[in-house]
């Protein structure tokens, strides 16, 4: 979704020493126990075997490394979904969510999904009428998202303390998620937040949509778009995956829609899970910087070095910045 990009609010932003969002020495990582949450190390082992003969997220098998995908009966159609998983012995971190920006896929994700997966379940679900998950009749919300795929993640088992992670529309996913379902959700991670101000929502909702025509004209206007946002690092490859998912037919403009109806400032400050921001330069470089300085207390990253495509064009350094926040002891 793109955004405007008038004076930054507030003072400039650096990144601390190495991305990381701890201010300062890093604690040891909490292993996780699905039933109750953040162990202390002392209970890794018991909490490892618990996962065993609990089933949480038995519906997820071991993937050896490798993306899956599978479809999941939500409470408004089918969810489809991708995931990675280690045996069951290794799962000793929380589970984690991941929601794509709009129009888009959880293939956004494909490449940093097997990097979180050597010790946590990661699924990344195609948002409602995106991909390819069943659209939800209208109108089309934030909310109404949140409630669809929080369906889908308790269907596969992940009914508590789920770390999200939501990428521009997916960001404002999440925070609606955290907040109408708090049992269901951990930490929350949120890179290129939609913060937009009044007039910003006004002029994108008043944007038509590029319309369809015989000559096809509207494809390569979406291809010129998909191209022009490329980011750093982000090979052809990942540019043509999103712009394959640009032409699928369906609800391309809904999610732009139901995140410009959304108060993601109102929903960040309200926001009371553990949360990072992470701040590539792309269309919401200005947005996520409001973000910060609405939420001074949140962990904070800057990508300068990176826009669009991040996930594809740095997958290491994402697992490793999420890493450092969601392995955190609290």
């Amino acid at each position: 979704m793109a955004a405007g990009h008038p004076a930054h609010v507030g003072q400039p932003l650096r990144a601390p020493p190495g991305d990381r969002w701890l201010r300062g020495p890093r604690p040891a990582a909490a292993p996780y126990d699905h039933r109750r949450g953040p162990v202390k190390p002392a209970r890794r082992l018991a909490a490892a075997l618990l996962l065993v003969a609990s089933g949480t997220a038995g519906a997820l098998p071991d993937t050896a490394g490798a993306v899956r995908r599978g479809y999941v009966e939500a409470q408004s159609g089918q969810v489809h979904y991708r995931y990675a998983a280690p045996g069951t012995t290794a799962r000793v971190q929380a589970p984690v969510a991941l929601f794509h920006l709009s129009p888009n896929s959880g293939q956004v994700f494909s490449d940093l999904l097997p990097l979180l997966a050597r010790d946590r379940v990661a699924v990344a679900f195609d948002t409602p009428g995106y991909g390819m998950s069943d659209p939800l009749p209208d109108p089309q919300t934030i909310a109404a998202y949140a409630g669809q795929l929080a369906s889908a993640m308790a269907a596969l088992g992940l009914d508590s303390g789920v770390d999200l992670v939501g990428y521009h529309t997916g960001a404002a996913i999440a925070l609606e998620l955290a907040q109408r379902y708090p049992a269901q959700a951990g930490r929350l991670a949120l890179v290129a937040v939609p913060v937009l101000t009044a007039e910003e929502r006004a002029a994108g909702a008043a944007l038509p949509p590029i319309p369809f025509d015989e000559a096809g004209d509207w494809a390569k206007q979406e291809w010129q778009r998909s191209w022009r946002w490329r980011g750093p690092g982000q090979d052809r490859q990942s540019v043509l995956a999103t712009f394959a998912e640009k032409l699928r037919p369906g609800v391309r403009e809904r999610g732009a829609t139901a995140v410009l109806a959304y108060d993601t400032a109102a929903a960040l400050e309200r926001a009371t899970a553990p949360l990072l921001l992470v701040r590539p330069r792309d269309d919401l470089w200005i947005a996520t910087g409001r973000a910060h300085a609405l939420r001074p207390d949140a962990g904070w990253v800057e990508l300068p070095d990176f826009g669009h495509g991040l996930f594809h064009a740095a997958p290491r350094r994402m697992d490793a910045i999420l890493r450092d926040f969601l392995d955190a002891a609290d």
